[in-house]
């Protein structure tokens, strides 16, 4: 009869490796500084999200920073997919420490895993922010595999993300052996006002106006239709970085720079193995940043936004 081993013990300091994969080869690694937002995210009440048919995988997606615990590896957690998407600190957080999460896969620029985080426990790094901590083997997120053990950096990664990258690990049981989970990924790419993607596999790109990504006060919308006017192609790729969103500005005058917004689309995977991607994304505002996750819950023409979370915090 299996045992429940209890709840992984909270590390004050931990130990983390940083090795680079591929027969002893030397690839870049990036020093960054942490990026750190300046506010609380505030979460605004939403309806559970649509349970989709097939819609069975269970994950917790984070963001793994190289030296963003005194100078180690950790991932911040921020959403969670069982029966329904869930981004309560509170109840991801349980789940690492009870060591339902062993191992995270971290994604590189180009959509391949760059490396493997296996979770030791949680380490409070700050003040109400409890991080994965663990040792991580790999390549760092802003790389890409350049074939024979070697990657190459991608310094737009380093400036929009400060070096860090989306990490996935799926929920197991906490005596079952630590695995490493596979995702299916896909790119996206911005042509004139929108940014196509093709949710569903189907070879037909649905195109996102940008002007919609927020809500009237500047928010994540809840909802991001596609629109049925087609865009000239481009070429998708797992990451887009530095995308800027004006609000429309008065006659005669430039948009106000305190209300400009970028996204930074952080990876497109299937991370809840219905077989429509979902779209993870950064919103760097002039005083925060959040995460946030977008679901074609019922339809690849009807993204949803199914959470947002802070990373890394002061």
């Amino acid at each position: 009869m299996a045992k429940d081993r209890g709840k992984l013990p909270r590390v004050a300091w931990f130990l983390a490796g940083l090795a680079v994969s591929g027969g002893g080869a030397c690839g870049p690694r990036v020093a960054p500084d942490r990026p750190f937002p300046e506010e609380a995210v505030v979460h605004r009440e939403r309806a559970p999200g649509t349970v989709k048919a097939g819609a069975g995988r269970q994950v917790v997606v984070g963001e793994l920073c190289p030296q963003s615990a005194a100078g180690r590896p950790a991932i911040a957690p921020l959403l969670m997919h069982t029966t329904q998407w869930i981004d309560t600190a509170s109840e991801i957080t349980s789940a690492i420490e009870r060591g339902a999460t062993p191992r995270f896969v971290a994604f590189g620029v180009d959509g391949k895993v760059a490396g493997v985080f296996n979770t030791v426990g949680l380490a409070d790094i700050a003040l109400g922010q409890s991080v994965a901590a663990g040792t991580y083997i790999g390549g760092v997120p802003c790389t890409s595999d350049a074939g024979q053990g070697q990657r190459t950096e991608d310094p737009r990664c380093a400036a929009a993300t400060s070096g860090c990258g989306v990490a996935v690990a799926e929920l197991t049981r906490p005596d079952d052996p630590p695995e490493t989970p596979a995702f299916p990924t896909g790119g996206a790419c911005v042509s004139g006002d929108a940014i196509g993607v093709d949710i569903d596999g189907d070879g037909a790109v649905e195109w996102f106006p940008l002007a919609q990504a927020l809500d009237g006060i500047r928010g994540p919308a809840q909802e991001w239709a596609a629109t049925q006017t087609a865009r000239p192609a481009c070429t998708p790729a797992f990451v887009v970085y530095g995308v800027k969103l004006e609000p429309e500005a008065a006659a005669g005058k430039p948009p106000d720079p305190r209300a400009v917004v970028t996204l930074d689309l952080l990876g497109v995977i299937d991370l809840d193995g219905d077989g429509r991607k979902e779209l993870v994304i950064a919103l760097r505002f002039p005083t925060v940043r959040t995460v946030v996750v977008y679901s074609a819950a019922s339809s690849p023409q009807r993204l949803e936004l199914v959470g947002e979370a802070q990373s890394f915090q002061k």
